[in-house]
């Protein structure tokens, strides 16, 4: 039970160290359901605190327990102490770890494998420490397990109501945006409807996966009130240097940019059946297929020759230009944030869990 104990203690601190810094985890890179997961905003409490660094907390208490536990052989008072605090944080770590799979499967719809190895383990460590104290008959343990889970519904409850269900970086510049053509880019929606919104996305970033596949029930809720133009980025250093030096967590979004675009340019109706392709099915997890891959399927549609061609259509490199200054001009601190809507001068980048949410986002940037 310490070796494990151990082991979940470290997955916790790495976790940690993670959400503070902000620096890459391997096998976690961008378009993962594991970035999705750390990267989401059900990873803090009162959207600030680490659940990791409770996480932290919680297990070093488990662990020095445990180790005087081991100690206290002559002293049966302290051990029947001792034995309560592990019960008692037992019911704790089984409640928050199904509180966390609840809201990866439900809210999230992602699992991270480091979150859930620490989850899995949890749940092994305090059915072995529960089952290891009943027989030292501390007495009570119903009523230690009871008040575990009742701090582990209280953690839940307090990181439900504090949590918005949606919520947005949101800003202006004063600075004239340049205008994008709504006849020259995919459209979700009437390109001709009143509120023409600009939407910046980069091929390999989840988030804007899921807000991609929200946008058409966006457009039905407002009675076609809106549309959306979707205006690719990369979010790599090798074509925008814009993004501030460091991992280069989008490497090859670049040419993804430039498959999307060749396609839209040459054949609309394959590029659709790429988007449909690439982004995959809304209902299922997701990791953004290789730019070997996306580079093959898209040949596959408009032949390897018309595709190399139109990649290396002069307009593209336009527009590379084009975006990169709407880009810049809306953002604020170094941050270079997508999904990105744009509306005249108004800016905003949501993070929303629903369609009911993400839809009132849009409305409050048309107002």
């Amino acid at each position: 039970m310490v070796a494990l104990a151990a082991i979940v203690l470290l997955l916790s601190v790495i976790l940690c160290i993670h959400s503070i810094s902000g620096h890459g985890l391997i096998g976690c890179s961008q378009g993962t359901h594991c970035n999705l997961v750390l990267g989401s905003k059900w990873s803090f409490l009162f959207g600030i605190i680490p659940v990791s660094a409770l996480s932290t907390g919680a297990w070093t208490a488990f662990l020095i327990c445990l180790l005087l536990h081991d100690k206290s052989d002559s002293d049966a008072d302290l051990q029947r102490f001792l034995s309560h605090i592990l019960i008692l944080l037992s019911g704790t770590v089984t409640g928050c770890a199904a509180w966390f799979i609840w809201l990866q499967s439900h809210m999230i719809k992602a699992f991270c494998p480091y979150c859930m190895t620490a989850h899995i383990l949890g749940i092994i460590i305090s059915v072995l420490t529960i089952t290891w104290c009943i027989r030292q008959k501390p007495g009570r343990t119903i009523l230690s397990i009871g008040l575990g889970l009742t701090i582990a519904v209280v953690l839940a409850v307090v990181q439900f109501y504090t949590t918005p269900l949606t919520l947005a970086e949101r800003g202006f510049t004063e600075e004239p945006l340049p205008e994008i053509d709504p006849y020259e880019l995919p459209v979700t929606g009437n390109p001709d409807a009143p509120h023409v919104i600009t939407l910046l996305f980069d091929w390999q970033c989840s988030h804007c996966r899921q807000i991609h596949n929200m946008l058409p029930s966006v457009v039905d809720e407002t009675g076609g009130q809106v549309a959306f133009i979707c205006c690719p980025i990369s979010l790599s250093r090798e074509c925008n240097p814009l993004v501030s030096q460091g991992v280069d967590s989008f490497r090859g979004s670049c040419k993804l940019l430039h498959i999307g675009l060749a396609l839209w340019r040459t054949d609309p109706i394959a590029f659709s059946r790429y988007d449909e392709w690439y982004w995959g099915d809304p209902d299922r997890g997701w990791s953004p297929p290789s730019v070997d891959d996306a580079t093959a399927h898209a040949a596959e549609l408009i032949g390897a020759d018309k595709l190399e061609s139109a990649m290396n259509d002069p307009w593209i490199d336009a527009y590379l230009n084009t975006v990169l200054q709407l880009f810049s001009r809306t953002s604020t601190g170094g941050r270079s944030a997508v999904p990105r809507f744009i509306y005249r001068n108004n800016w905003l980048v949501p993070e929303a869990d629903d369609t009911p949410g993400l839809t009132s986002l849009i409305k409050a940037l048309t107002d």
